[in-house]
């Protein structure tokens, strides 16, 4: 089951504090199983790939 799919809007907190919020354009697995998700920043040009473990859903944009 992928709690993730394509389009899920997440958020993280960045190694300085800050927290970013993204929208999740794929997944992949691991050979240990692990869920690896590639993610769009939002209101950024950038690309963040994180375990799935170090994300949180978070809620529509308002």
């Amino acid at each position: 089951m992928n709690a993730f799919p394509p389009g899920t809007r997440v958020f993280f907190w960045t190694s300085s504090g800050e927290v970013e919020y993204a929208i999740v354009q794929s997944t992949n697995r691991l050979p240990d199983g692990t869920q690896i998700l590639v993610m769009k920043i939002e209101g950024k040009d950038q690309i963040a790939t994180l375990p799935a473990a170090g994300v949180t859903l978070a809620g529509s944009h308002p």
